[in-house]
């Protein structure tokens, strides 16, 4: 039986000249698991928004076509009984949270339904403990970790206990223990016959949870529909693959790296090239700074570092290590309980944000932590104009970093009628346009495809001579390893590693106790060196080709 048919499907938002979706075909079996890839913008949201009754019950536009669940015409059936059937996991949490207590977050959606009160705790319990934060239970939704927020989004949504399950990006902002729980849970589900549509870039981890099926978008189009994963090598210039698929492909396609469409030669040797041991002028530097939030929550406990001109540092650790906390303190967001932060030698005690701007900025994991402004112009030219830059100045700078952003099109549209990833780019490009000396930059690439989270750090790493330093605070292993020097590794507070990141990532300890996950790349390299080194995925399969 078909629990969801999707037949001849188009449909174009209000105000917007092409559509979303074209000319989409689709069935989906009860009890399948379909993992549902594409580019950022190529329509994955959409389509969920067309089969949980978002689209056309909340979102305006032009629609053709039918969707039905359960035989039932979504357009023609009430919002409030789709949702008793189809749970949906949004791409941004912060969109999905209501209550300002975790427990009662949990509780809006089955308190809604008038169940009894036994039945509602039974429920909040479950869910809470199914995602490992039922520790939580009492605390502000706001002093929340963007992955502890995750946790429960999807919590929220599994106290409803609907039978269909839409996930939007659902490990964007999970580290590797948030991801291995979710993983079980897919199969849990699976198990017990739950139909699942799971919308990713991250297909590795999704993958290894074993979907039925795989389905590739392109542009509102779909493109590949396959019980076979392999297909998704076909896509390996667009989607993050494992990385086993990349070396299959190109040991297949071509006897060396410049003959592959997906991977380029110039740019992947650029990110390989050996760390930098000449580093300019001081920038930050940390000295024993303890932090901790109200109710004695320790979130940085006696944290010394130096960041110096030249320096491309990943942070990594687990969600609640203390990454977000550590990055609002560097930007003066936040002051030491005890210790102190200098900037180019002045205590951030003492300056101004806007001075301390000029130095190092943050881009926030949340870009709704960000945008305000009507269009996206007046976003990118609000940083710098609150700083004293000249207009002539912003007018040379502005199309320049929207185009290195890939959000040019976009400057005369409202940021918040963009795509999650574009309002990524969007928040990077605002910060970018002051032209800070270190840019710090929280889960840059959560929700974005391989080819514009790609574009995007080849960009950071293009603007050494006005950018000197960046730190990427990032659950993503492959990211630190392709394009940073040195690793930060933070956990419960505490600076646990700090050195080259081709050695912490080979170190299976330290990726233990910082919970970071060890990912094909991080596989295969140690398979080809012994265990000794992790390699780039150009120098991978390289080594394969030649090995």
């Amino acid at each position: 039986m078909n629990e969801i048919e999707i037949s001849n499907l188009t449909f174009t938002y209000e105000n917007r000249k092409e559509a979303a979706l074209e000319g989409i075909n689709l069935a989906i079996n009860s009890q399948e698991f379909v993992l549902l890839a594409g580019a950022s913008g190529s329509g994955k949201s959409t389509l969920l928004k067309c089969i949980n009754g978002l689209i056309p019950h909340r979102y305006v536009g032009d629609y053709t076509g039918d969707v039905k669940v359960r035989d039932q015409s979504v357009p023609k059936t009430r919002f409030l009984d789709l949702s008793l059937i189809v749970g949906t996991v949004l791409q941004e949490p912060d969109k999905q949270l209501v209550s300002s207590v975790v427990e009662d977050d949990v509780a809006f959606g089955p308190g809604n339904l008038s169940l009894p009160r036994s039945e509602i705790e039974r429920r909040v319990n479950n869910s809470l403990e199914s995602m490992g934060i039922l520790h939580l239970r009492g605390r502000s939704v706001s002093a929340l970790s963007g992955g502890e927020k995750q946790r429960l989004a999807i919590a929220d949504v599994l106290a409803m206990e609907p039978d269909i399950l839409l996930f939007d990006e659902p490990l964007a902002n999970l580290d590797s223990n948030g991801v291995r729980l979710m993983q079980g849970l897919f199969r849990e589900f699976h198990r017990a016959g739950k139909t699942i549509i799971a919308a990713e870039h991250r297909t590795e981890e999704v993958l290894r949870a074993g979907p039925s099926r795989v389905v590739v978008i392109d542009r509102g189009r779909i493109v590949a529909d396959s019980k076979d994963p392999t297909i998704l090598a076909d896509f390996a210039d667009t989607l993050k693959i494992p990385a086993g698929y990349v070396v299959r492909r190109q040991q297949k396609t071509a006897p060396g790296i410049s003959q592959s469409k997906s991977l380029d030669e110039e740019r992947f040797n650029a990110r390989g090239k050996p760390p930098s041991t000449s580093f300019g002028q001081e920038l930050v530097r940390v000295e024993n700074v303890t932090f901790e939030y109200f109710g004695n929550i320790k979130a940085l406990d006696n944290v010394s570092l130096l960041i110096r001109e030249g320096e491309r540092i990943a942070l990594l650790g687990n969600n609640g290590a203390g990454k977000s906390t550590l990055a609002l303190s560097l930007v003066g967001l936040i002051k030491p309980t005890s210790g102190r932060v200098l900037i180019k030698g002045q205590d951030s005690n003492v300056i101004s944000t806007s001075e301390i701007a000029r130095t190092v900025c943050l881009v926030f994991q949340s870009p709704f932590s960000m945008l305000f402004a009507k269009t996206v112009r007046e976003e990118l030219s609000f940083g710098p104009k609150n700083i004293g830059m000249r207009s002539d100045e912003i007018s040379r700078i502005l199309p320049e970093t929207a185009k290195r952003c890939s959000i040019e099109h976009l400057l005369d549209n409202s940021p918040f009628a963009s795509s999650y990833g574009e309002k990524k780019r969007i928040c990077v490009g605002s910060v970018l346009t002051m032209e800070p000396r270190c840019v710090i930059l929280d889960e840059p690439t959560a929700g974005q495809d391989y080819r514009s989270y790609s574009n995007f750090m080849d960009f950071i790493n293009s603007l050494s001579e006005r950018v000197k330093s960046f730190i990427v605070i990032t659950h993503d292993p492959d990211l630190a390893i392709e394009y940073t020097d040195r690793a930060i590794v933070l956990n419960k507070g505490r600076i646990i590693a700090d050195g080259p990141t081709r050695t912490i990532m080979a170190d299976p300890e330290i990726l233990s106790q910082g919970a970071i996950r060890e990912t094909s790349l991080i596989e295969l390299s140690r398979k080809m060196t012994d265990g000794k080194s992790v390699l780039t995925l150009a120098e991978l399969v390289q080594a394969s080709q030649t090995g």
